[in-house]
């Protein structure tokens, strides 16, 4: 079916493209996008109309092709993809934002060194900050989605949810074992 379209948001200054989308029905004006959808609809401009999917994807790719992506400093596009379907060209690491190989290296070598990715990565909370968050946090109910992601973030390694059931195995299963110690 030739429901597809191929579209461009312009910018305001110069209407030169600084996004290229595909879609259906009203997606040229949902907001669900990384970029900002234009106020002014006469910036939202449909290059091609009545295309097949495969014909839209192909037509999307090319027209990024053709203007070039900012993240990748090749051209005047804010898409963070090469286009086309799924997320071909995404560069996940960035964000939008150029990145050197050095930077990227002492990223990658500061995670190895904590095995985590944080921001407090190698530093501490002040006593005085600790206190605070403490007074901040006492009284308030912690579900159990938030302690498993507490102790995950903890130890570094997830645990599975447990039913009460499993629960009540596990405990068994280690009443077993001391019982059965000399």
């Amino acid at each position: 079916m030739s429901i597809y379209y191929v579209y461009a948001y312009l910018r305001k200054k110069d209407l030169t493209p600084y996004y290229i989308g595909k879609g259906k029905d009203r997606r040229a004006y949902c907001k669900d996008h990384s970029v900002v959808v234009p106020k002014d609809r006469s910036r939202v401009v449909f290059l091609e109309r009545n295309l097949t999917e495969i014909g839209a994807f192909a037509l999307e790719r090319r027209y990024i092709q053709w203007y070039g992506r900012r993240d990748l400093g090749t051209g005047i596009l804010r898409n963070c993809t090469d286009g086309g379907d799924g997320s071909a060209g995404v560069i996940p690491w960035n964000k939008g934002k150029p990145q050197s190989e050095s930077h990227r290296a002492a990223l990658a070598e500061s995670r190895k060194r904590s095995g985590k990715s944080s921001p407090m990565l190698g530093r501490t909370h002040s006593e005085e900050t600790r206190r605070r968050l403490s007074e901040i946090n006492k009284g308030k109910p912690k579900s159990d989605e938030t302690r498993r992601k507490l102790s995950e973030a903890a130890t570094g390694k997830p645990k599975p949810p447990r039913s009460d059931e499993h629960r009540r195995k596990l405990s068994e299963a280690a009443r077993l074992r001391n019982n059965k110690r000399p």
